[in-house]
């Protein structure tokens, strides 16, 4: 669940955009072919480095002028957040995000073989043209303080919500585990002792229902699917707040977990139906657990 996050990513990165001439004296060259044009300029201001912290948008297009890929498509029309990481090859997006200050945009012209980060492509003349835009950047500094503001405020308003969906619970269930944010709740008639919790490492299969919170919206459900999800637990195959779960219960058995958000999907959320600082409602069930 949580790779969704990363692939989302990944594709931005290295997914490509249209060809156009390069030679145009409008653009500014960069490496291995690269080029750009400032679109909308902005007179002051500074550009980020690699390890900032951008908040962008961005649009690609193949070789036929297709739109392939947008942040848009994320769910993220006011631009999505991410590291503004070392280039695969020189050349490749993050130098034109580099050279660009908070309120521009551009268009960058991309050879095929830096987007798609393969050399064996690098003898093909095929371009992806990029519309670009950068909204802000802060440097590592900023963005951790930011956090820890951030996480003070979601501490407090999730322990709130959790506290109330328990309640809502109450007749039937109990509050049977509570720490980091995370709560299990379990029948009030079931005991679970220590040594029948599952381990690390071991394989379990699970039913699972999931709403976002706090307004309850359904958003995946296995049993409709006749699919359950299985891993192997404490791999980070899964979100933080499942493997902490999993090895507080044991098999066989139905519980509700509350996942506060960062044991979920964090500060950056899924980029679609789930988003950032997003708390989660499971109701899982303990199909199966294996060595």
């Amino acid at each position: 669940m949580k790779n969704v996050l990363f692939l989302c990513i990944y594709i931005l990165c290295i997914f490509p955009v249209t060809g156009q001439n390069s030679d145009d004296k409008e653009y500014s060259h960069l490496f291995n072919g690269t080029a750009f044009k400032i679109t909308h300029s902005i007179e002051n201001g500074s550009s980020p480095k690699k390890g900032d912290y951008i908040k962008m948008s961005l649009e690609k297009y193949d070789s036929d002028g297709q739109l392939i890929f947008s942040t848009e498509m994320l769910d993220a029309s006011n631009g999505i957040e991410m590291i503004l990481n070392e280039n695969h090859i020189a050349g490749d997006i993050m130098d034109v995000f580099a050279k660009l200050k908070p309120g521009e945009s551009a268009e960058a012209i991309v050879p095929m073989w830096i987007a798609d980060n393969d050399e064996t492509l690098k003898e093909s003349s095929e371009n992806y043209r990029y519309q670009i835009h950068l909204y802000s950047f802060k440097t590592p500094e900023e963005n951790k303080l930011q956090q820890e503001k951030l996480m003070v405020q979601l501490r407090a308003e999730q322990k709130l919500l959790f506290d109330s969906i328990s309640t809502a619970y109450s007749k039937d269930y109990k509050i049977y585990y509570k720490k980091d944010g995370l709560y299990i709740l379990i029948d009030k008639k079931l005991k679970i002792k220590k040594k029948d919790f599952i381990q690390a490492n071991q394989k379990v299969k699970v039913h699972y229902i999931l709403h976002l919170l706090p307004e309850m919206k359904a958003l995946d459900n296995s049993y409709l699917r006749e699919m359950p999800i299985e891993f192997t637990v404490g791999k980070q195959q899964v979100i933080q707040g499942w493997d902490l779960a999993l090895q507080q219960i044991k098999p066989k058995i139905k519980a509700i977990i509350l996942v506060p958000s960062w044991l979920g999907y964090g500060f950056q959320g899924t980029g679609r139906e789930i988003g950032p600082n997003a708390p989660l409602i499971f109701n899982i069930e303990i199909l199966q657990c294996s060595d």
